[in-house]
Formats: C-alpha cells, sequence, structure tokens
C-alpha cells in the first residue's frame, strides 16, 4: 500500500486550532467529563463520490454529545491548511440518547474538490476541533480523450487500513463479525467485478476464512462490508462451515486478517492484532484520553439494525504498518 505516514499526520493540531477559531462564535465547551467524539464509522460512511470527486456532508453520530445546542460546523482543508469549505450542523440534535446523539449537517453541504492532494476533513464542536479525518484525492482521467473528455478523481484513505469488530450471536453464542470497506480501486485495472479472500491467522497459522461464495468487489467509492468468518473449510463446503466464535478467536497470540483478491490473489488488507490473557488488546487509539484528541477513534459505533440510538462496543483494529 503506497500511502505514507505523512499522510496520517497531514495537519499539525496547532494549525487546524488556529484555522477553526474563527468557524464558530467562541461558546465554551460544556460541562463534562469527555470532549465530544465523531463516531468514526460515519465518519468514513461519509459520501465520497468516485468519479466527480464531490464529498457530501449529511448526519453522523456523536458521542459525548454536549447538552443544550450543538454548535458544530465541518470544514474541508486542503494540504495547505486553507479552508476550502465549511458547512454548518443545525443546532438542536436529530435524536439523542445520554451521551449519543445524532446530529445533521445543514443541507445542501456538498464540495467538489478539483486539485489532486490531500484533504483533511475537520469536525469542529463549540470552536475546538475534536475529530479529523485525512484523505487522498487522486485523478484518475485527465479529461484529454476526446472521446470522453471529462475529469475523473478517486479518494483514498482509512477505508483501506482500519477496519472493527462487532459481536452478533449464532445459536446464543457470541460470533464476532469483520466490518471493513472495499471500493473500486481494489479491482484489477479494468474490471468492474471481483470477489475477496478473509483470511485470520494466528501466529501466522490459518485458523478462519470467510465463505468463499460470500463477498463482492465493485466498481465504486469505498462501501462498508460486513463479514463472518468460519473454521477452515473446503471449496464447495461452504454449508457445512463451523462458525469461528468468540472463544475461538481469544486465545493468545498474535493475528493478522488478511483480506486478498481472489481473481489474482493481490493482498487488498493486512489488519494486526493481539489477543493477550485471553481478551483483545484495544487499539491505542480506542482509548479514553488519547492524544491528539482529533484522532481520537471511539470504542463504540451504531447497533447495526436497530431502529433508535444504540451503542455496540467496536474493536478496532489497523495495518500497524500504516499506523
Amino acid at each position: 500500500m503506497e500511502m505514507s505516514v505523512p499522510f496520517y499526520r497531514s495537519l499539525s493540531i496547532a494549525s487546524i486550532v488556529f484555522l477553526c477559531v474563527g468557524l464558530l462564535s467562541g461558546h465554551g465547551l460544556a460541562a463534562q467529563q469527555y470532549a465530544p467524539a465523531f463516531d468514526f464509522e460515519h465518519v468514513l460512511n461519509t459520501y465520497f463520490d468516485d468519479e466527480s470527486g464531490l464529498i457530501s456532508f449529511r448526519d453522523y453520530r456523536v458521542l459525548f454529545a454536549p447538552e443544550g445546542q450543538f454548535n458544530a460546523q465541518v470544514a474541508v482543508l486542503d494540504a495547505d491548511g486553507k479552508i476550502v469549505a465549511v458547512f454548518p450542523f443545525f443546532k438542536d440534535y436529530a435524536s439523542k440518547e445520554g451521551i449519543y446523539a445524532r446530529a445533521q449537517v445543514q443541507g445542501p453541504a456538498d464540495v467538489k474538490l478539483s486539485e489532486p492532494g490531500i484533504y483533511t476533513i475537520v469536525y469542529v464542536v463549540d470552536g475546538k476541533p475534536v475529530t479529523r479525518l485525512p484523505v487522498r484525492l487522486e485523478q484518475t482521467s485527465a479529461g484529454d480523450d476526446p472521446f470522453n473528455p471529462a475529469k475523473t478523481y478517486r479518494f483514498d484513505g482509512y477505508w483501506r487500513t482500519m477496519a472493527f469488530l462487532t459481536l452478533g450471536t449464532y445459536k446464543e453464542e457470541k460470533f464476532p463479525m469483520l466490518n471493513y470497506w472495499l471500493g473500486g480501486k481494489d479491482l484489477p485495472t479494468g474490471a468492474n467485478r471481483d470477489k475477496p479472500f478473509v483470511g485470520l491467522y494466528r501466529d501466522g497459522a490459518l485458523v478462519a476464512h470467510n465463505r468463499r461464495t460470500m463477498g463482492i468487489i465493485q466498481t465504486g467509492h469505498f462501501k462498508g462490508v460486513r463479514m463472518n468468518l468460519y473454521h477452515p473449510h473446503e471449496a464447495g463446503k461452504e454449508a457445512n462451515a463451523l462458525p469461528f466464535l468468540l472463544k475461538d478467536w481469544l486465545v493468545d497470540g498474535t493475528y493478522e486478517i488478511r483480506v486478498t483478491r481472489v481473481s489474482d490473489d493481490a493482498l487488498l488488507r493486512s489488519f494486526d492484532f493481539r489477543v493477550v490473557d485471553g481478551e483483545f488488546e484495544a487499539h491505542p487509539r480506542s482509548r479514553l484520553g488519547y492524544e491528539p484528541q482529533t484522532d481520537y477513534i471511539a470504542p463504540r459505533v451504531q447497533q447495526k439494525g436497530a431502529t433508535y440510538l444504540s451503542l455496540a462496543e467496536a474493536l478496532w483494529i489497523q495495518d500497524r504498518q500504516l499506523d
């Protein structure tokens, strides 16, 4: 993977704070123990168009949401720290349940980027940056084809290096689910469809993988994928595959989840984590008090399938070589 460390540290915290001071009218932070943080899954699920360079901001989940009015904005900054666009949130929450709230950006809140490079999306609450997401805009067509003169673009970023585990159930047993992102960038050149193979390795040995009949890679922007893993089984025997349950995961060791492309076995993802004393080792960025605060990733996501605001535990994992 070609992303480098500067991609993840593209703007200093000081420059973000300086730029964001003028975005809001100087409200003080509400009295609460922890600073607000945006649900990182929802941040990654912002709509990034894979052709036009458009970013469309809509609604978000906020943890440690302040009481009273929500004085917040989202800004897009270029690599030099210049504000490209800024959009306010509605001051009233769309819904709120304790510390967890759904907030909406005042739309339309669209920005179309045309200069390739690194941009940083900054979420600001009460004049203070609380969550940021660096992204890279790549130009995929120069627009010099007389039969198709349009310039085209593609976004890249944490979709290829971050994932998380949540818990489902299977016959009243806890069954971890892998949540990650796939997109058109993961396809071979010229292809519009492929399949992923997901393998879980403990201390270098394959201990689980997905059903080969499940999963698809398609063209377009990165989209969230949920995948269950099973004990190793032969192709064609997927119906009899045994689920790799939580108790199977909680064996001490060093783990790697590899996502490869079925057509050519190309490595697309490599997520690393450890199990120590029968427990998952938390990602450093998911620990309360992590600094810088703007890079904190809350270990909670929206409960899948819930019709109301409900939190689910999430174990974030990452390709540590790019951390």
